[in-house]
């Protein structure tokens, strides 16, 4: 491993300096830090790899920063909706609040938590595998979670009942639990509606509330710009603003630029999915969304100059059949299957799970909520538990600098995201085949691509071993950071992965052989 490692770095200094690839992007400050670096410009343009053998390949087109590396590898992350629509029910989407129109002593009054345990709500992420938090630091109605200054519209007003600075708790659960923190700041605002405030005057004050946030909750490695009524600000100012204090943070929006709404609100992302978006042929920003969304958000664009790989966000509480965002009591909640059904559907098509989970009006994610949460995770870890290819020998028809042994197949078995098989430049098809220790029962297969060189693989099919002959059991588009087929169980004792199209030199990290028996999936 520490060869590979080596030869990988020796690798990307060469093409940094032959200039084949972009030098890579400062990583996060340590906590308390404030990097005022300004972003450069990211030439993504697709590169055709150039020969390293016996060393790493080159990069290939567009490729994360180590900040969406470490986003997409969280996986799972969960979102807090909470403020005075957790206790009036009016979240801002309403032009008015239970008939009363919307004013800052409205707001105040409605806002009225006697307990908030942000403790338990990190907590419950942290035991339950979920990596990052996301809280909702104003939404459209415009009450803040904390002390903005540029708005008295929030806890430390003196008429507010809680002067609880919600997004300090959430700093110190998530230092205490390990847990990501990020930050979403809602562009439409019905105080500023209201109030008659221009646009550039707004967008000043909006630039004024993100840096605040970037700084005294630092380090804040997302930042949410819902694209509801976003406003036709200038966003690579915006934008800026939040890179000029964290260079790695990502930048969620309709368009990115760090990662992409997933063009639905059901979690759902397409079974083909690139982690590449044409976000300026498209002309995407948080308040412009054209053409059919729905079908190119899911999908990505192909070969694209923009690593905006897609977040899928859903509530685990439903109002009829729309997502319920900010708790309800009444309202009726999804099941451990449909969350495992939706993991298969994000994590398993290349995006990013993102759970809505509305702390209720006694300050706590609800009981309900937790043992609908749990069971999730007991699903889940029954599933993936065992990997069924571990101790399996793997052979390939080509191995990049096959005489190194560097990069052979037997890397996708070794656990470690960071250690990688990858064929010879000019080889972009290639069979991989995994005898396993023994026959082994399967339903589930899980691929994973190496995603700080870019994302590669267009189609690919699995076969296992049946009666001495070769089966198709399922094919497949794009990989990705991790794809996961679902199938008809099947017993063997071989296994074949065959990349039969790949835009470059096909670089896997992960396989694995999984049998689900617990979701009824």
């Amino acid at each position: 491993m520490k060869k590979n490692m080596i030869l990988a770095a020796m690798a990307l200094t060469a093409a940094i300096l032959a200039g084949c690839v972009d030098s890579p992007v400062t990583p996060d400050k340590p906590e308390g830090q404030t990097d005022t670096t300004q972003t450069p410009p990211v030439d993504t343009t697709d590169v055709t790899p150039q020969p390293q053998d016996p060393g790493a390949p080159a990069a290939y087109g567009a490729v994360p920063t180590q900040g969406q590396v470490d986003w997409q590898r969280r996986e799972l992350l969960m979102f807090y909706h909470y403020g005075q629509a957790t206790f009036s029910g009016w979240d801002g989407e309403n032009s008015n609040c239970n008939g009363k129109a919307w004013s800052e002593s409205l707001l105040l009054n409605n806002y009225a938590p006697t307990t908030i345990d942000a403790d338990q709500w990190v907590k419950v992420a942290a035991d339950n595998g979920f990596k990052e938090i996301i809280i909702t630091a104003k939404h459209h109605d415009g009450f803040c979670l904390w002390d903005n200054p540029e708005s008295t519209t929030d806890v430390a007003n003196e008429n507010c009942k809680n002067h609880t600075d919600v997004l300090a708790a959430l700093r110190t659960a998530c230092d205490k639990y390990g847990v990501a923190m990020g930050i979403y700041l809602s562009p439409w605002d019905r105080m500023i509606e209201v109030s008659g405030v221009s646009t550039s005057v707004y967008e000043t004050r909006f630039k004024n509330a993100a840096k605040d946030l970037m700084t005294k909750y630092a380090p804040v490695v997302e930042f949410w710009l819902d694209g509801n009524h976003a406003g036709n600000f200038d966003w690579t100012k915006v934008n800026q603003t939040i890179f000029d204090i964290n260079p790695q943070c990502v930048i969620f929006s309709n368009g990115g630029p760090g990662c992409r709404w997933v063009g639905n609100e059901d979690g759902v992302a397409g079974e083909t999915n690139w982690s590449t978006l044409d976000i300026t042929g498209r002309r995407l920003s948080p308040s412009n969304l054209p053409g059919s969304y729905g079908t190119y958000l899911s999908q990505g664009d192909e070969g694209a100059d923009s690593w905006c790989p897609a977040e899928c966000d859903f509530s685990i509480q439903q109002i009829g059949d729309r997502n319920g965002w900010f708790y309800g009591k009444n309202d009726s909640r999804k099941t451990a299957k449909q969350l495992m059904d939706l993991y298969y559907k994000s994590v398993g098509r290349n995006g990013v799970f993102l759970m809505n989970v509305p702390p209720s009006n006694q300050g706590v994610i609800a009981n309900e909520e937790k043992t609908i949460i749990e069971q999730f995770t007991t699903m889940r870890q029954t599933i993936f538990g065992t990997n069924l290819a571990a101790g399996a020998t793997a052979t390939a028809t080509n191995v990049r600098g096959e005489y190194l042994k560097g990069y052979g197949p037997q890397n996708l078995l070794d656990g470690d995201q960071e250690t990688y098989f990858a064929t010879d430049d000019n080889e972009k098809t290639v069979e991989i085949e995994f005898t396993l220790d023994g026959q082994k029962t399967f339903n589930r297969v899980s691929l994973q691509e190496y995603i700080p060189l870019g994302q590669r693989v267009q189609s690919f099919v699995i076969q296992y071993k049946k009666n001495g002959s070769w089966t198709a059991w399922k094919s497949g588009t794009t990989i990705g950071h991790k794809r996961i087929l679902l199938g008809s169980s099947v017993t063997t004792d071989a296994v074949k992965l065959k990349i039969k199209t790949s835009k470059a030199c096909p670089v896997l990290c992960e396989f694995g052989l999984y049998k689900d028996t617990v979701s009824g999936l």
